[in-house]
């Protein structure tokens, strides 16, 4: 072998292991962020699509709008021969919640600023947390007054993390820890958090301080997908927020290989902001995993440099040498021709 080809055949080595290692990377990427996998925790067998829709100021929704969306997607789901097999069984889920906003926390013995998001439906299925004590609240409880703090609001509050049921007043209204959890070590996630420690409080305690009720500017649904697209497609006819006043992302495929061609394709396109969609921290948070992974793709794709130029390589050697190359493989095949042959007349022979 000539030394050229060991360089090459080193090279086109070591190709293969750096590929491998940034798929790798690209594959821990994908599945590093909680909020975007709601779709693999709620799916079983059916194949499920998490969509999301961020709204600008002025448009975003109340409550009543929350549940005339909801039987949008029922009826639509319908419409599409989509139902449960087992009765009353659920089928999709979806959550609500807020801008951040401001608000001051005070326990017996200290007071603290925070920033605090109001939700509603299963906000925590697709916004889990690594929870240090307690647990979350739903819907479903009887009782409005429970809150889920950061474990940096705990310790200003009580000096402590196992809090749960500690009383804190906001607005001069008493509400109960219902849990604390720890912040997200994700460097992308540590990075668009923020600086004030946070809060999770139900929209039906939010109305027990606010005359108005909460608005919210974030949808999301966890839907059957049985053909490609389609939950995007309900959740995009069922919203009542026209699209120029909101942002729609499939979360689901956001760290595909399409996807991530298309955002490479973009020039840079939706870093244009066109609207006033301030997104929450989780949003910012996938949208700066989708950068890193589009620039994975640009090295995964210069990777590929050395392999698509030998094959070329290999090609072209093959083309100009093809007539001694078809010579010897047609010799190769009259000897082996003729060593049946002979095998063949020795056996007869032997027989004889």
């Amino acid at each position: 072998m000539k030394p050229k080809h060991i360089v090459l055949l080193i090279l086109n080595a070591a190709s293969v292991v750096f590929l491998i290692c940034t798929s790798i990377i690209a594959a821990v990427l994908a599945g590093s962020l909680p909020d975007q996998q709601a779709a693999e925790r709620w799916g079983n067998d059916v194949r499920y699509s998490q969509v999301s829709v961020f709204t600008d100021y002025e448009n975003e929704m109340v409550i009543d709008s929350i549940f005339m969306t909801r039987v949008n997607v029922e009826k639509k789901l319908t419409e599409n021969s989509i139902s449960s097999e087992k009765e009353d069984a659920r089928i999709w889920a979806d959550a609500f919640s807020s801008y951040q906003m401001p608000m001051s926390v005070s326990s017996d013995r200290a007071s603290a600023e925070a920033a605090a998001i109001i939700t509603g439906g299963d906000f925590f299925l697709f916004h889990p947390q690594d929870m240090i004590s307690g647990y979350y609240y739903s819907d479903n409880d009887t009782m409005y007054d429970r809150i889920v703090i950061d474990d940096v609001l705990s310790w200003q509050l009580f000096g402590a993390s196992d809090v749960v049921g500690m009383p804190v007043t906001i607005n001069g209204k008493y509400f109960y820890v219902a849990g604390v959890y720890r912040r997200s070590e994700n460097k992308d996630m540590e990075k668009v958090y923020g600086e004030k420690p946070r809060l999770f409080m139900p929209y039906q305690g939010y109305s027990l301080i606010s005359e108005g009720g909460a608005r919210f500017s974030c949808y999301e649904a966890c839907l059957p997908d049985p053909v490609t697209g389609l939950g995007l497609q309900i959740i995009s006819e069922s919203v009542g927020v026209g699209e120029e006043n909101r942002v729609t992302v499939e979360n689901s495929a956001r760290y595909g290989l399409k996807n991530r061609f298309a955002l490479l394709a973009d020039n840079s396109i939706r870093s244009v902001v066109d609207r006033p969609v301030v997104y929450p921290y989780w949003e910012n948070a996938a949208r700066m995993t989708e950068d890193r992974s589009v620039s994975l793709l640009v090295m995964q794709i210069t990777g590929l440099v050395i392999p698509v130029f030998t094959v070329f390589y290999l090609f072209r050697l093959f083309i100009k040498n093809r007539s001694r190359i078809f010579g010897k493989l047609k010799g190769k095949i009259s000897d082996s021709a003729e060593n049946i042959r002979s095998r063949s007349r020795e056996k007869k022979e032997a027989a004889v």
